[in-house]
């Protein structure tokens, strides 16, 4: 594994305390249940990152369980803040306008070197320079037209260069911007799971729109028990994956495109500068959730054969890959219940 542990643990870290910055999670959002055993069951939601992101979380003291949720949303709105690239007062977004961020938040230097192994590793098939290719799929659609091959061989020279990270400075070439889309929920799935296990909470399921992450079990069963999303929203799952702990991701084609023919979406391959579109969705699970985005994407952009040998040679992830045409393509190592 080229990727550097330390920088990826590092991103992980959060204090004892609820995190500062954030808009805290009011009580009244969390439903508690008396679940047995002397166990209580509390949930909640809270919108982030342009999605919902959920907890389901159990411990003996309610008001334990409802603090550690708690402190956990307050590090998923900082953690948001950080990566938003929408967000005018955001280091993303500064690094965005200005093309350099000076002394930035360690934890956005840490994400990006993450990022660029895994773009290295993935031989380019994992990207976060493809922000302008977005953008042009953006505005283009809202104009009623699809983007032109000059169009996208103007944006896609940017992500021919890559950002130097120099401690926490990091420096853009003049044109490029960075997107942390395909990772942000991975990382705040995570980053929730380590607040509320640094709070003495060991049975939670995090759900940071679409990025999963487990840890323990329900109690009312061994394992937690989730669904593969239907790409075509039917409501006819493909298959159910049970954990105790564990993370899995799907990215597909159906969540946000640009036009009707979803020709364009917001996965994007750098390496062609357009959407990939022989898959629906690709599901990835991995130890943490960060991994499982990440490779959702990498593994969506790749084609069949390079996808399966890649998990062939990293056999902590496995997969499952639906094509355009509905056909299940299915690492060994993919267990559905």
């Amino acid at each position: 594994m080229t990727i550097n542990r330390r920088s990826f643990l590092k991103l992980f870290a959060v204090s004892g305390c609820a995190a500062v910055g954030g808009v805290a999670l009011a009580k009244r959002d969390q439903l508690a249940s008396w679940c047995g055993d002397g166990q209580y069951r509390v949930k909640a939601s809270k919108t982030a990152i342009g999605t919902h992101v959920d907890i389901t979380a159990i411990g003996a003291s309610k008001y334990e369980v409802e603090d550690a949720i708690e402190a956990a949303f307050n590090d998923v709105s900082e953690m948001e803040h950080l990566l938003s690239r929408y967000d005018h007062k955001s280091p993303v977004c500064e690094l965005n306008d200005e093309g350099c961020i000076e002394h930035g938040p360690n934890a956005l230097a840490q994400l990006c070197r993450v990022c660029e192994a895994y773009y290295r590793e993935t031989d380019g098939a994992f990207d976060i320079t493809v922000a302008p290719l977005i953008d042009l799929f953006k505005s283009a659609a809202n104009e009623g037209r699809q983007p032109s091959e000059k169009e996208i061989d103007h944006w896609m020279a940017s992500s021919k260069h890559r950002p130097t990270i120099d401690g926490d400075r990091i420096v853009l070439k003049e044109g490029m911007r960075l997107t942390f889309d395909g990772c942000a929920p991975g990382l705040i799935a995570d980053r929730a799971a380590a607040m509320l296990i640094s709070r003495g909470i060991v049975d939670f399921l995090i759900n940071a729109g679409g990025e999963i992450r487990t840890s323990g079990h329900p109690k009312n069963a061994e394992k937690w028990r989730i669904a593969i999303e239907d790409p075509n929203k039917h409501g006819h799952y493909p298959g159910y994956l049970t954990f105790n702990a564990g993370a899995v991701s799907t990215s597909g084609n159906y969540e946000i495109f640009y036009g009707e023919d979803r020709l364009y979406h917001h996965i994007v391959d750098a390496r062609t500068g357009h959407s990939p579109n022989a898959f629906t969705s690709v599901t990835v699970t991995a130890p943490t959730a960060l991994e499982a985005d990440i490779l959702s994407t990498a593994l969506f952009v790749m084609s069949p054969q390079e996808a399966l040998n890649y998990v062939k040679n990293h056999p902590h992830i496995a997969c499952l890959i639906i094509t355009r045409d509905g056909e299940k393509i299915v690492s060994p190592n993919f267990v559905v219940a």
